[in-house]
């Protein structure tokens, strides 16, 4: 059984479109981390610390982070084919598929990193909505922002709030994991949650269902996408 998020005021012919986050929810470690532990010279735990304490926002963190990193484009393959995804994602593409329902990464993440994952499983196809990682010399990288807002409330790289206002016609489904997704779970019309975002989604009264492994989603999805209501009754309840 899982409930409808009251709040949303919404059509019920308008379509489904799912926003997942990547690192943590799809991939099974934090990629960034990954790559800060393996290749990052001295002074990045420190910015990641000021992150933690809330005294910057993760895009000034991850820029300054990323300035740090020393590795050239084969270490930095040589790192990426060690990650795995959670293997319930696949399903999970297939169900969407299934149901004609788009799927967007929306991550805080890589964007090149997350690409070269998606192309070892044969997901190269799904769109990827990311900081954009460059390369600026050999060994050297810089990070960009093309999906920035200078009103995000998490002052994420990747502001997925605005993401999803570009679909505002449409239901919005958020898979996630951690703070880049707080924001926009207080507004998606239903949260799959992992890890701190399940406190967040409780702390807010927000309507969700806590799930570790993808797996665990594939049932719940498939009723959601198969009813047909209005999202703007009371409460709807689907068993």
């Amino acid at each position: 059984m899982f409930l409808i998020n009251p709040q949303q005021n919404t059509s019920s012919q308008n379509l489904w479109h799912i926003l997942c986050d990547f690192d943590g929810t799809i991939s099974l470690t934090d990629t960034t981390d990954q790559l800060l532990e393996t290749f990052a010279l001295a002074g990045w735990q420190d910015i990641e610390k000021q992150w933690e304490q809330g005294l910057i926002g993760s895009k000034q963190c991850m820029q300054q982070q990323i300035a740090l990193l020393h590795m050239d484009q084969q270490a930095l393959y040589q790192c990426l084919d060690q990650i795995e995804i959670d293997q319930g994602f696949l399903d999970l593409v297939q169900l969407t598929s299934l149901h004609k329902i788009p799927l967007t990464i929306v991550s805080d993440g890589l964007d090149l990193v997350i690409r070269y994952i998606l192309s070892k499983y044969n997901l190269a196809h799904l769109p990827i909505i990311a900081n954009h990682l460059v390369q600026v010399n050999e060994h050297q990288w810089r990070l960009e922002f093309p999906n920035t807002n200078m009103a995000c409330k998490s002052a994420s790289g990747t502001c997925k709030c605005k993401i999803a206002q570009n679909h505002h016609q449409e239901h919005i489904i958020l898979i996630g994991d951690g703070r880049s997704d707080f924001c926009l779970a207080e507004t998606a019309d239903y949260v799959f949650a992992k890890k701190s975002l399940i406190q967040h989604c409780r702390e807010k009264q927000i309507l969700h269902t806590p799930f570790k492994k993808i797996t665990e989603i594939h049932q719940p999805l498939e009723k959601l996408l198969k009813s047909d209501f209005e999202l703007n009754s009371t409460v709807m309840v689907i068993a």
